[in-house]
């Protein structure tokens, strides 16, 4: 008879960690759709950066007291 729980237990133990491993991919694969997630709007008043890097940015006004611009920088046509 013990023979028989001790496979119950380790059936039992089996099926709890399947159970935890596909609650933490559930999780992970949550994570990982919640870091794609665009941000449409953000609104700072006040920040100060050490750096930035931005793959594309659209701005419609910008005030800046100093720009560095470390490889090239084009500006479009001047329309009036």
């Amino acid at each position: 008879m013990k023979r028989n729980e001790t496979l119950s237990l380790r059936r039992l133990a089996l099926i709890a960690t399947s159970i935890g491993t596909l609650t933490v991919g559930v999780f992970a694969i949550g994570a990982l759709a919640i870091g794609r997630l665009a941000i449409r709007r953000v609104r700072i008043e006040s920040a100060q950066l050490k750096s930035l890097e931005i793959g594309e940015l659209t701005v419609s006004r910008l005030r800046a007291r100093q720009v560095i611009v470390s490889d090239s920088l084009e500006l479009p046509a001047r329309v009036i």
